[in-house]
Parts: structure tokens; sequence; C-alpha cells
């Protein structure tokens, strides 16, 4: 079967602010993981305050991070279907549904708080007028698994088209404006019942409680998408176009409710002491007579298995098994340079990969991660390897990428724009990262079974440039319920011992994400130290073009109240401002040259000209906008 797609469908951003932040207050320092006045570290483990706890549902069935779907097991449970679709069969989603076999563990007397819900419905190639935008909304008002909710004020929202790979594009139109999704005071229960249905325990959250929960931020959207497009004849065009890669269109109406990153980790519950199956029971106030269910099974500490190893004074597994722990935690052990003081242009950065729990477990073997077979079958102790299927079918973009990319000069680090050849070092070169698998090879005969190995070696070129360098590691891992992203920068010096930084042209994130929320927790789960890092990945619309996201997500923010046109915030230097191009603009102010311009959203990345040309160029010299609030130099 061949990979659905190469490259990503949509972009899932970072992240919205909290409200009434202190502009004033900086004094936090940014290095430091959980700041604020109460230090939260979800990803300590042992030493947390609580285990965070992601629920899925699709269609009704709970669902694990991997896609695969939850069985009931031996309750009674009239209202959860004996047959779930497996996302992971195909896409478009294969049919019919079948009896699920996964199971939704998690650990008695485990302190837990919520901090993701998504729950998603949705028809692929049902609706499949390209021009009947009415349709889909009427199923999701009328039909969905959340037609109970209040749809007055629905209206039809933008025309979103993304480009996919070269040739390929994604339109989705979104539906907006709905009473439920304007709602600020409706609320979560959760409960825990035991196999015979009387509830445990049980706690409250406010929608309030949750940072992320707007389309903004790749959460909750009502939409309609066509995906595998060529590129349109004209603007407005009725008649649509299969790409030549692809061999037919997937038409997909989708409605997702999902609310993420707790404001108040502190809000937390203890999993009663039970052993066998159990449930836990959501039920939301805008939908008091369906709540959603999540079958799960108890297993203590003292019951999980010693599949995890010590780690040894070089920091990496010995052949001790031990029982894993929550957390996750990434380490690396590089070789040190020839001269002992930094790499040479030309030599090659050689290093292992050392994946642990938040207790200083090794998640894997001393020489191997994981197979893909063994995290989609539950035996890879919760690391998680790119999944395309959970990213086309759940339309979750960030759940699984772990893998690493190698960056610098840290000083030459700009935003790529038009480019498929960023102007600094970059290993691989494309926007995504190294996949320890990649998303190809799991298509091909034995792919899934192969183990990547944890030593891993990126020659740099004759003619690097001196300076401080970036390994950046992404990780993902779902563990008894926790399930947690992280990223992490691993720094070393090539041509010189001095070291350089980043350019220094954004920054302030500390401001308002700080404490729970700080980016570290959130995300991919990198530091505001490292927020110029965003750039070497972000610079393809199909992963999210950093100056459009970052816009997009806080103009359309709830919790974001400072002045919108207040440039100064996040823009530490003048010249970082002074670059208007229809990508950058549009993520305040989209459509705002009607279709005058529409065609260079169909073109390639580095086609010219393109929606990442810049604008002062042309029409809009050096003058910004009189509403916007620049830095002063």
């Amino acid at each position: 079967m061949p990979s659905p797609f190469k490259t990503l469908l949509l972009t899932l951003p970072v992240l919205v602010l909290l409200p009434a932040c202190d502009l004033f207050d900086t004094s936090d320092a940014e290095g430091t993981r959980g700041r604020g006045a109460r230090a939260f570290d979800p990803y300590a483990s042992s030493a947390s305050g609580a285990i965070s706890l992601s629920l899925l549902s699709f269609k009704g069935c709970a669902i694990l991070p991997n896609g695969e779907p939850v069985t009931k097991g031996g309750l009674n449970l009239p209202d959860y279907p004996n047959e779930c679709i497996n996302l992971n069969l195909g896409f478009p989603i294969a049919a019919p549904a079948l009896p699920p076999t996964a199971r939704m563990q998690v650990t008695p007397g485990q302190a837990y708080f919520l901090r993701e819900f998504s729950a998603v419905d949705m028809l692929q190639n049902v609706h499949t007028d390209y021009n009947d935008r009415r349709t889909p909304a009427a199923w999701a008002r009328l039909q969905s698994n959340f037609k109970d909710l209040d749809w007055s004020g629905l209206s039809m929202g933008q025309d979103d088209w993304k480009v996919q790979d070269p040739g390929t594009l994604q339109r989705e139109t979104f539906y907006e404006n709905a009473a439920w999704m304007t709602s600020t005071t409706d609320t979560l229960l959760l409960e825990v019942l035991d196999s015979d249905g009387n509830v445990r325990t049980s706690e409250t959250y406010k929608r309030t409680d949750f940072l992320s929960e707007s389309s903004a931020t790749g959460r909750t959207r009502v939409s309609f998408t066509v995906t595998g497009l060529a590129p349109p004849r004209f603007p407005d065009d009725p008649i649509p176009v299969v790409s030549k890669e692809r061999e037919a269109l997937v038409y997909a109406s989708t409605v997702k409710v999902s609310f993420a990153n707790s404001t108040n980790p502190f809000k937390s519950f203890t999993m009663p002491q039970l052993q066998g199956e159990g449930l836990i029971r959501v039920t939301w106030s805008l939908m008091p007579k369906k709540p959603f269910l999540f079958p799960v099974t108890f297993v203590p500490a003292s019951e999980r298995p010693a599949t995890c190893y010590q780690v040894g004074p070089d920091g990496l597994a010995t052949d001790v098994p031990v029982p894993c722990g929550f957390g996750l935690s990434q380490k690396v052990v590089m070789t040190p340079p020839r001269n002992g003081r930094y790499l040479e242009p030309g030599e090659a950065l050689d290093f292992v990969i050392s994946l642990q729990d938040g207790d200083g477990h090794s998640l894997h073997a001393r020489d191997s991660l994981p197979s893909f077979k063994q995290y989609m079958e539950g035996e890879s102790n919760g690391l998680a390897h790119f999944n395309s299927f959970m990213l086309v079918n759940w339309r979750d973009g960030s759940a699984s990428e772990s893998g690493y990319k190698v960056v610098g000069p840290l000083q030459d680090l700009v935003v790529v724009n038009g480019s498929h050849t960023p102007p600094y070092f970059a290993f691989p070169q494309a926007v995504e990262p190294e996949y320890y698998v990649p998303p190809s090879s799991t298509y091909l005969p034995g792919g899934s079974l192969h183990r990547p190995n944890t030593r891993i070696t990126v020659p740099l070129p004759p003619d690097a440039k001196p300076g401080t360098y970036a390994l950046l590691v992404k990780g993902h891992r779902d563990f008894m319920g926790e399930r947690l992203n992280r990223m992490d920068p691993f720094f070393f010096q090539v041509g010189q011992a001095e070291r350089t930084t980043y350019p220094g042209k954004i920054g302030n994130c500390q401001v308002c994400h700080n404490g729970p929320n700080s980016l570290n927790n959130v995300h991919h789960g990198g530091s505001v130290d490292n927020v110029e890092a965003c750039k070497v990945c972000h610079y393809d619309e199909g992963v999210g073009h950093v100056s459009d996201f970052m816009h997009r997500i806080h103009v359309n923010s709830r919790k974001y109240q400072q002045n919108k046109g207040d440039c100064t915030l996040c823009h530490l230097t003048r010249e970082s401002t002074l670059r208007p191009s229809l990508v950058a603009c549009a993520g305040c102010h989209p459509g705002t040259h009607g279709n005058e311009y529409k065609h260079l959203e169909f073109q390639d990345l580095s086609a010219v000209p393109n929606i990442y040309g810049n604008c002062a160029n042309a029409c809009h010299v050096t003058s910004p906008p009189r509403e916007h609030v620049l830095p002063k130099r």
C-alpha cells in the first residue's frame, strides 16, 4: 500500500496564549522548566504533581494515540459500539468497522489531570459534490454525533488551500460561529467508574481550563475537505482537477471537538484503587445526554512488566530490565571531536540517542529503537513513530513525529521564504525532520519490522560556517493514558570554540507562556529559549509557514487579549517586521486582496512569484501599515 502522503497535510500550530498576562513581568527565567510560583513539569514522571491524561474518541469509539480503537471488553456498555473503524487500515478510511482489540491502560492510585479531550465524527467520500458546501454543514447540524449541540449562528468561513506536494493541494472549507463554538461557560465532567458502573471518583473541568481549542491550533473545527487536487485553472474554478500524483479525490466532512493543554494541571484526581476493567466517562455540558465513553484496564504499578532498562554511567541502556515509569526524557551522547574542542568543517557529527522515562530508565535497548510494528501493537514502551494514517484520518499533525534535525550555525537561522534550500546547513534539507522510521519505509516489505539504530552519523559540509550548531530531537510517547510531545536542542561547536547565538529577532514568549503553559509543556514541547528554532522546519505551507501560523494563532485566539496590531510584544527588532508577504499577512488579514493574487496560492514553494515573495519590493515599499506598532529599531 503506498504512503497516503509524503508530507504533512495541515498545520498544527504551536499555541495560543493565556488571558490577562502581565506584559511588564518578564522576570521568569526562560531556561526553567515549568516556570511559575508552583513549578509543574508533566515530563518528570514520578516527580510530577500529576500525570497528563489524553482521551481520544472517533465516531463514538475510544482510540489510542496510535489510532487503534479500544474494545469495551466485558463491560456492559450498550451505548458503546461493538465494532469500530480502525484509522490505520487505509485512506480513505477502510470500511466496514471491525471489533476492536486494543486496550487503554491506566494506573490505579496515580494522580492524573485531564490534559486533552478530543472527539471526532467524520464521513469520507459521502458528500462528493465539489461545489456543494451546504450539505456537509447540514450533516454536521442534523446527523453527526454532535447534532445535539446548539448550531445556531453557523456560517461559512474561510476557504483554505494548502500545498501537500508539488502539484497537489487540499482545499478545506471551514464553518464558524455556531453558538457552541463561542461558548465560554461549558464544562467537562470526568468520572471514573468500576466494572459495575459505580462512580468512584470525579472532577469537573471548565472549557476555559484548556489553552488550545480553536481550528487555528488544529483543534476544534467543522469543515469540508477535498484532498488530492491539482491547481485550479482560475480562482473559484467550479470544476475540480485531480492531481497527477493521486488516483482520485478524497472528500471528508468533519466535526472535531478538541480541548487541550490544561491551564490548571493542579486540578487533578486520583485514579481509584481498582483492578481489571473499568470506564472513564466524560459528559460535556453542551451534550448532557450523550457522554463519551473510554473503557480502561486498571494495571497497578507493581504489575508492570520489566520492559525498560537501567541506564549505565555512560548514559545509555544496560541489559538490566526494569519496569517503565511515566514521562519522557531525551538524552544524546555525542562522540567528542577529534581536536577535543569542536568539529572541523567536513567532519561528521556522531551521536547516540537515548530515550528515557522521567525516572531515568531507558525505553529501548542500547543499540536500537522499537520497530513501527512494535509501536502499533503497543510494545514500544510508549515510544511513537510517525503514523501517516493518524495524520490524514484523525487530522493530528504532530502526534508522532519522532526524529531529529541538525542545523546551524545559530546566528544564520532565518525564516526561509520561497525556497527548498535554506541559507544555512540543515540535515535533512527538507522541511520535515529525519524520522527514525521514515513514513514511506513502513509500506515496504519488512519495513514495519525494522528497528532503527540508536547511533546516527551526520556529515558536515567541507565549507561549514563556524559557530554553534543545534541537534534538534523530537520525541513522542503515550503510556498508561499519558501522551507527551517534546523537542530538545543539543548544541555542538563547528570551526571554533566560541559560542554563537540565535539572531534574536523575536522573543518574549515567556511573558504569557509561563507556568504549566510554558512552550516546553505544550505541543512540540520546545522551550521559549529556542523559539527561533521553529523556523528551521516551518517554512513550507504544507507543514505551516511560521510567519503565517504564528500570526493566525494569536489573532484568532480569544485568550490573547493584547493589542493585535502591536508587533513589539513578539518582534524584538524593527527589521524583523519589515518583510510583508501574502503568506505572512494572511495570518491576520485573510482575503485582503480578494482573488487578485489568488493564483499564487497554488504555486510550488520555489515558483516565482509566489505567496512568500516580499511585497515591499513591489507595492508596499518599506512603509508599514499605520495601525501596526513596530519596534523603534
